[in-house]
């Protein structure tokens, strides 16, 4: 795959899962090139159909929200609303503090907890770490917004989003479960097919779905047009629209 957006940045190193953001036991922390180019990609299809200027984002297989974090702190200035659910409630509240540090507060907060670590243990790595937050509080700052952030226990694959109603996102990015640290854990025989039906009550009608899996999952719903696929590595990202009635 070639990169349209994400060609220009030297190093990622500031979003290092364990580093300033908080890393979840038993999830993976997904690229965050290929994340932000990804986002990118739908935002530029949002573009050419409707006249917001800001969108709602949400991810349904957040597990520690790394993705939905490093999206918020590089391209925040496009979004006012980031949502994340997951199925296993061990992780969420590390979702939620890493959601909050795509504002302002929520990174001084973790910014302040990082030099008091370093105070206490004179640890390089904690030293690093102040380096990064202090970067990552800048890029904030200088958005000059403020985003809502909600995170919350939630079975995507059984539950049809209750607390959401319809028209309410306009980009739903995940990465799903394919099986070697973390696996489907669902009752349907077709856990994909259902995320998918699921998230049409939530969906607004312009709204672009981005799916990323390994290359055996099949994404395919009567309901959704296919827009374009990617290749990347062991990886496929797979982006879909409603099928307007």
């Amino acid at each position: 795959m070639e990169y349209i957006y994400e060609k220009h940045r030297d190093s990622y190193e500031d979003f290092a899962s364990g580093r300033v953001l908080l890393h979840a036991s038993g999830t993976t922390a997904f690229p965050v090139k290929l994340a932000s180019e990804i986002f990118l990609r739908g935002k530029s299809l949002l573009q050419s159909r409707s006249a917001k200027k800001k969108y709602s984002l949400l991810d349904p297989c957040c597990g520690g929200a790394h993705l939905l974090t490093t999206i918020g702190v590089l391209n925040g200035q496009y979004l006012n609303l980031i949502a994340g659910s997951d199925i296993d409630g061990r992780v969420i509240e590390v979702a939620k503090s890493n959601l909050s540090m795509v504002n302002e507060d929520g990174i001084q907060n973790r910014l302040e907890q990082i030099k008091k670590m370093y105070s206490e243990y004179r640890k390089e790595s904690h030293w690093e770490a102040i380096g990064s937050a202090e970067r990552l509080k800048q890029m904030i700052l200088e958005r000059r917004s403020t985003i809502e952030t909600v995170c919350f226990q939630l079975d995507v694959t059984n539950s049809q989003f209750v607390p959401w109603t319809k028209d309410t996102f306009d980009i739903a990015i995940t990465d799903v479960p394919y099986g070697e640290l973390v696996e489907w854990r669902s009752a349907e025989d077709n856990p994909m097919n259902r995320l998918l039906e699921n998230l049409l009550n939530v969906l607004s009608p312009n709204a672009v779905v981005i799916i990323v899996s390994d290359k055996k999952q099949i994404i395919n719903n009567s309901n959704y047009n296919r827009l374009e696929r990617l290749k990347i590595g062991k990886r496929q990202v797979v982006f879909l629209e409603p099928r307007r009635s």
